[in-house]
């Protein structure tokens, strides 16, 4: 499981170019700090002390993902969660009814090397997102 990474928001802003602002700041704090993929919902509700819109927000994410600081994720039907880059790739289990997301330390080694040689365009990986999709204890339960 990923745990929470110590960071410096301003150097790592600097580096990628971007001024440093209260809500870039707030947005690489909150997610660097979470371990797992937040929804947009939740970074709404995490960085409300930064007093921006919804659209200056999905802005921001945007902008910090093409810059290749955060990473988006397809983790449940066509809701998309962010996260912090790090060296260490992140593997997740949804439910499919409550949407919550645990973090998982599965991760299929050599499957790199597998893909590239049965694919007929590409010759290099540089990373991979796996998600796993099922029904959590507490909606199981629910449905008793």
């Amino acid at each position: 499981m990923r745990k929470a990474i110590p960071i410096d928001t301003e150097t790592i802003l600097h580096e990628h170019g971007f001024k440093v602002t209260p809500l870039r700041r707030i947005l690489l704090e909150k997610l660097s700090a979470s371990t797992i993929p937040l929804t947009v919902p939740v970074i709404i509700r995490k960085v409300k002390t930064a007093r921006a819109d919804s659209a200056t927000i999905y802005r921001a994410l945007n902008a910090l993902t093409d810059a290749g600081i955060l990473t988006s994720h397809t983790l449940h039907k066509d809701k998309l969660s962010y996260s912090f880059v790090t060296n260490d790739h992140g593997h997740h289990i949804v439910c499919g009814k409550c949407q919550a997301i645990e973090s998982i330390s599965f991760c299929v080694r050599g499957i790199h090397t597998s893909a590239v040689a049965k694919s007929k365009l590409f010759r290099k990986i540089s990373g991979h997102n796996l998600s796993f999709l099922g029904t959590c204890r507490k909606c199981v339960r629910a449905v008793r």
